[in-house]
């Protein structure tokens, strides 16, 4: 048997950028294509807002699994991206409304919860959050939790990254 070798591609990321593809790909219910986005700057962020985009990759995959009919999956994620949401609520973090998104996640939850496995189906995926940030508050909060990807003012630098092809 052969080893597959790995394939990785370096692009130039952006966080405002990253954040834009996530908010456009979720809310036109890309929720797969959502969470890459928001995981080719997790991955490298090391500071105080790296459960923030665990909570937002969570709840697009969370909603993966609703789409594929997955009940346990999307049950589990969407508790664990409650929790790694919680530190952020009620504030804004990096420009994203946390309290808001909070209550839409809790709302899906109890929903699926009601539905149960056997009615996943009729969840009701047009009801989702839609995702939203503030670009013009994004800056202050850059500083705010030290993100990567910003310089000291605040400003959003373009960043080299490897991923997975």
């Amino acid at each position: 048997m052969v080893a597959r070798r790995k394939r990785f591609v370096t692009k130039r990321v952006t966080v405002p950028e990253a954040f834009e593809r996530f908010c456009a790909e979720f809310n036109e219910g890309r929720f797969y294509e959502a969470h890459e986005h928001l995981e080719e700057i997790w991955q490298f962020e090391h500071g105080p807002v790296r459960d923030l985009y665990k909570a937002l990759i969570q709840a697009a995959a969370a909603y993966v699994h609703v789409q594929r009919g997955g009940y346990p999956g999307a049950s589990r994620l969407l508790r664990t991206a409650l929790g790694y949401l919680e530190p952020y609520r009620p504030g804004p973090a990096m420009g994203f409304d946390a309290e808001a998104i909070g209550r839409a996640l809790e709302e899906a939850r109890d929903l699926l919860e009601r539905l149960g496995p056997d009615g996943v189906a009729q969840f009701p995926l047009a009801q989702r959050p839609r995702m939203a940030f503030d670009r013009s508050a994004l800056s202050a909060e850059a500083r705010r939790w030290r993100a990567w990807g910003f310089d000291e003012e605040g400003l959003p630098v373009a960043m080299e990254v490897t991923i997975p092809a």
